[in-house]
């Protein structure tokens, strides 16, 4: 039977060299190939193939860092890929059904129809054999800690029993001929894989490496288990430099700390999964760095944890776009997953529509569609996400799926403020610093505390004390003073000039722009200072605008929080007296004319639900048709689509589906949807003041 066939069961019956023999691959022969460790196949690529520490058959392709494994994994591969002759995927049969298709056949060949292949015999290989006399002759306990300190890693983490003995000293001597020799003392953070050290990482001023004969493939550094509680959380970042930042600003007695080493492979998730099973923990949070590769790991992951309900796999990884496959018999987690990335694609395409000051969505256009997410359904239950290489697009699937999808532990992401928690630390002790420079000059009074000041191209003390005072200024005249920083790649076509046109256009005066140094060669950096009347007439507009430009992945609003509160509140409270001064255009029904008015005093209250939540294109819409059905008396066309758009966002936000507004908002939408009765239509009534 189909289901007995079991991957273990595979990997018992089939010898890879045999295998290989039979798909056209030819053993290279040779003294120079690894001594009895391995043997080299040659075929439409060159495989390594050797025996793991279990007893199971290896490999890894010379020629592509992404191709190796078990011999579940080649023949995976190669059905992906469909780069051998005969291996491929049928149609009604997913990738794993595949998979266990071409066994079967295999395995049902005559006997004589397998190859036998006479091979030297090969050790097993075990990760790290060769490092622990580098890690015991070299390494010494930590007590040289000027590289550490210097990155803002204070005493009192590096004694947390957590980090003791968990971050080391390496002594390497270098001998140079007719100098003296000379020590050099680096920082070691020693990698493990299955509780053996297999693995050296090592920082120094200007430099950071590995010691020879590390094993980084499958090996993670980590920090000791909690002492008096259970581990609930394991955090995972990029470097262990972060990790010990993001505990030092997150201090959690109850976690336990892993770092990947700068790369995030599927045996390094083999071993998170182990950690995670062995040691019981129930959630693991994603710290990875606030950048295109950041966020890339954090969708490697998500792949890595799916649960079996719905199976996921990064399929194809190319420099501007990658590709997920996710298997769904049940396909309501995968329809919960579209609607939000489709609300994504909305916001992107209105974005773009406002920055090119062009109504409307230009669906035909490269640079949108580029930026865009796309999907399709593969086969059965089976379904592709083609999403850019971009921090915004990436994060918006990852926040999405593992919002509406299952996976075997509790997945958490968060994102540091700069490209990474060093830099936030970094960030938060010059804050500190300023802070007791400046007392009793409190920074949080005009907004720009830590939270929202994170500009590492600031000269010294000076700006933000210049802030200061211009925002005071602004505040004796009723004015209110913000900074937008735009980010833009030299390569594409400008942005600044529209937005500045734009910004204006909507009644914010802007003071000055300064350019700023870019992190980056092909980037443009640019600060516009902003300022607005809290009394003018246009506040709505300049308060929608402003919540706009934070979904913006190319700009960043820094503004303190009780302003952005006050004038969002401001802004609703004008709307709603604007409204309250219109009239209904009598449609000869009394029925229709009270949903009109229910439906205008529900959508104010949900509109302003929704700007708090950042959902301000939803909110713009319901103003829309509010203002529409002023002389409208039904819901139709443009209108129509607008509000179930609206509705489906608001099903997916708990704390707004169950506000009474929104039942209120669904009945009068209901009522609206039905056309004015004949008979009705020639009386008028007076038009009721809403």
């Amino acid at each position: 039977m189909e289901h007995e066939l079991t991957f273990q069961k595979i990997k018992e019956q089939v010898e890879l060299p045999e295998l290989l023999s039979h798909f056209g691959y030819t053993l290279k022969k040779g003294e120079h190939l690894g001594r009895g460790k391995w043997h080299v196949f040659e075929g439409d690529d060159t495989l390594v193939v050797f025996k793991g520490r279990g007893g199971d058959w290896m490999y890894f392709n010379a020629q592509d860092d992404r191709d190796k494994g078990s011999v579940i994994d080649w023949m995976k591969n190669r059905v992906s890929s469909g780069r051998i002759a005969g291996i491929a995927q049928p149609p009604g049969r997913n990738l794993w059904q595949a998979v266990n298709d071409h066994f079967r056949t295999y395995l049902n060949l005559p006997e004589q129809q397998r190859p036998r292949l006479e091979l030297p015999p090969i050790a097993e290989t075990a990760p790290g054999e060769k490092f622990l006399s580098i890690y015991t002759k070299d390494c010494r306990p930590l007590e040289n800690t000027t590289y550490l300190e210097g990155r803002g890693i204070s005493q009192a983490t590096l004694r947390h029993p957590q980090f003791v003995g968990r971050i080391l000293n390496h002594r390497h001597t270098v001998q140079r001929p007719g100098l003296p020799p000379k020590t050099y003392v680096n920082t070691a953070f020693p990698a493990y894989h299955e509780g053996r050290v297999v693995g050296l990482e090592l920082k120094g001023e200007g430099f950071k490496g590995q010691a020879p004969e590390s094993q980084f493939s499958r090996s993670l550094w980590l920090s000791r288990l909690p002492e008096a509680q259970p581990a609930t959380v394991l955090v995972v970042s990029e470097s262990a430099l972060d990790t010990l930042s993001y505990a030092q600003l997150h201090p959690q007695e109850s976690a336990l700390y892993a770092s990947t080493a700068g790369t995030l492979t599927q045996n390094k998730i083999f071993e998170l999964q182990r950690l995670l099973r062995e040691e019981q923990i129930p959630a693991i949070r994603a710290a990875f760095d606030n950048d295109s590769q950041g966020h890339h790991f954090d969708t490697r992951l998500l792949a890595g944890l799916a649960s079996d309900q719905n199976p996921m796999k990064v399929v194809r990884e190319h420099e501007h776009q990658l590709t997920v496959e996710i298997v769904a018999p049940q396909p309501a987690g995968v329809q919960a997953l579209s609607r939000q990335l489709q609300a994504y694609n909305e916001h992107t395409s209105q974005q773009f529509s406002q920055a090119n000051g062009i109504p409307g969505t230009p669906a035909t256009s490269p640079t949108l569609r580029d930026a865009l997410i796309h999907s399709q359904k593969a086969g059965l239950h089976t379904y592709q996400f083609h999403l850019p290489m971009h921090p915004a697009a990436l994060h918006a699937f990852n926040q999405a799926a593992s919002q509406t999808l299952a996976f075997e532990y509790r997945m958490e992401i968060v994102k540091s403020q700069g490209k990474d928690w060093n830099q936030d630390l970094k960030q938060d002790q010059l804050q500190q610093g300023v802070r007791r420079e400046f007392d009793p000059l409190d920074e949080d009074q005009h907004g720009f505390g830590q939270e929202h000041w994170d500009n590492p191209t600031s000269e010294g003390l000076g700006k933000i004390a210049q802030q200061h005072e211009a925002q005071a200024a602004a505040r004796t005249h009723g004015q209110r003073q913000l900074v937008l920083e735009l980010r833009e790649s030299r390569d594409a076509v400008a942005l600044l000039p529209t937005l500045r046109e734009n910004l204006e256009r909507v009644g914010l005066a802007i003071d000055h722009a300064t350019k700023l140094e870019p992190s980056t060669a092909r980037e443009i950096v640019t600060e516009l200072t902003l300022r607005y009347a809290l009394d003018s007439p246009r506040l709505s507009t300049i308060s929608d605008a402003l919540d706009a430009l934070r979904q913006n992945p190319n700009a960043r609003v820094i503004e303190p929080l009780q302003d952005a509160t006050e004038r969002r509140q401001l802004a609703a409270a004008r709307e709603q007296e604007r409204q309250a001064g219109a009239s209904l255009v009598p449609s000869g029904s009394r029925t229709h004319d009270q949903a009109r008015q229910s439906f205008i005093e529900a959508a104010g209250r949900v509109a302003r639900a929704l700007r708090d939540g950042a959902a301000t294109l939803d909110a713009a819409r319901l103003q829309e048709v509010s203002k529409q059905l002023l002389t409208k008396s039904v819901l139709t066309g443009v209108n129509q689509e607008n509000v179930g758009k609206v509705l489906a966002v608001v099903d997916t936000l708990d704390a707004l589906k169950a506000n009474p507004a929104v039942a209120q908002l669904r009945q009068a939408a209901q009522v609206l949807q039905t056309p004015v009765a004949p008979a009705q239509q020639g009386r008028q009534r007076p038009a009721p003041r809403l």
